[in-house]
């Protein structure tokens, strides 16, 4: 009987054991699960952030135009007459004087021939006639002869010295119409394709249109440029030529110096660049009333052929440069109080300043006013960067400007 009692006892220590030592664990794991659970803050979002760039900017005036030919022939039939040769291919480069078209000259050699031969006839009659009146006219002053008799003679001398006159006259017409059956090119250029095939009566009723020759080199662009631009410029050209001492010296309109032309920059549709140099070459005399603008012609030397009629052509003009400061045009927003930059001040806190922008130059944009040279502007993750908040800066090094 002892013994089994102490069989109990012990099962009854044993089976208690673990419930306390569980009792007595639990506190600690609660105090750890405590401690993981604790709430840590995020650290503040991380920015990219760039000082302003400081560089000289050129102020431009910015138009558009459509490329011109420097000169456009039309070659036309001066004379009737069947079109028997074509001697070029339609597109190719002509040289001024090359033989073009040949028209049937048969008739007009023998009109020539006709003319010719009327002449001659005229100047024996002019021969004759010359005599007839030399000699009444001796006569009658030797009273040998009737006055009236020398009188009727030199005017049928003088009526046959007037029709050889017209005589000479039809040759020079119909050696001409003999030169009009070869249409050769009155400039170089780039001829089109023949608006008529050989074998075609040409010239009937009206001057046939057979091809036209462009001019390409030089090429210009028109632009209309603005009242408001024009009376910009021309102010500043008056007073310049207000503050130059000699009056010969002075620059007309389209010029920044005397004999110099305001040179321009020009761009294609599919360029990004402004790669083509000219100059203003013409600038109106009067504004056109109707839409308030000057016309103004540039001039591109255009010796590669770049540059042909028709083409679409960005222009911009060089008016002045200075030293401005710049910032990425993705950088500053905007509300309705106007354009804004974020700004990490020395806190790494966010602030708001309110800029007054200029113009874009290659990608940037100038800020007239609102921010400093040192500022750190944040250029990336501006959404992460609210005012007041802190941020994590990363500094990017400003990139060298493309010239």
């Amino acid at each position: 009987m002892p013994t089994n009692e102490g069989s109990s006892s012990t099962r009854r220590l044993r089976s208690v054991a673990p419930a306390v030592l569980l009792a007595l664990l639990l506190p600690v794991a609660c105090q750890e699960d405590d401690k993981k659970n604790e709430y840590a803050p995020p650290p503040p979002p991380e920015v990219i952030v760039a000082a302003p760039t400081m560089r000289n900017v050129v102020t431009y005036l910015k138009y558009t135009g459509v490329v011109e030919a420097s000169e456009t022939v039309e070659l036309r039939a001066r004379v009737q007459g069947f079109l028997e040769k074509v001697n070029f291919q339609p597109g190719q480069k002509v040289k001024k004087g090359d033989l073009l078209f040949v028209i049937d000259k048969r008739q007009f050699i023998a009109a020539v021939d006709q003319a010719d031969a009327e002449v001659r006839s005229q100047q024996a009659a002019l021969l004759g006639a010359e005599n007839d009146a030399r000699l009444a006219r001796q006569l009658a002053d030797q009273s040998a002869g009737p006055e009236i008799d020398a009188i009727i003679k030199a005017a049928k001398r003088d009526a046959i010295d007037a029709n050889l006159a017209a005589a000479r006259a039809k040759l020079s017409e119909a050696k001409l119409n003999l030169e009009y059956c070869e249409i050769t090119a009155p400039i170089d250029g780039r001829i089109s394709r023949n608006e008529v095939d050989a074998g075609n009566l040409v010239g009937r009723g009206e001057p046939t249109l057979l091809a036209k020759i462009v001019q390409a080199t030089p090429a210009y662009v028109s632009a209309d440029v603005s009242e408001t631009d024009v009376l910009a410029v021309r102010r500043a050209r008056q007073k310049e030529n207000a503050q130059a001492t000699d009056t010969s010296a002075q620059s007309e309109p389209g010029q920044f110096a005397p004999g110099q032309w305001r040179p321009c920059e020009l761009s294609l549709s599919d360029e990004e660049e402004y790669n083509t140099e000219g100059r203003i070459d013409y600038v109106a005399p009067e504004i056109n009333s109707q839409t308030g603008t000057l016309r103004v012609r540039t001039r591109f030397e255009n010796a590669n052929e770049t540059l042909f009629a028709g083409l679409f052509a960005k222009l911009r003009f060089p008016m002045s440069s200075r030293e401005a400061m710049l910032v990425p045009d993705a950088a500053l927003l905007s509300d309705q109080q106007g354009r804004y930059a974020l700004v990490v001040n020395s806190k790494d806190e966010v602030e708001v300043r309110r800029v007054v922008i200029g113009g874009l130059d290659e990608g940037m944009r100038i800020v007239e006013e609102g921010l400093k040279a040192d500022d750190r502007v944040v250029v990336l993750g501006v959404l992460k960067a609210r005012p007041g908040s802190k941020v994590t800066p990363k500094v990017q090094e400003a990139a060298a400007p493309n010239r």
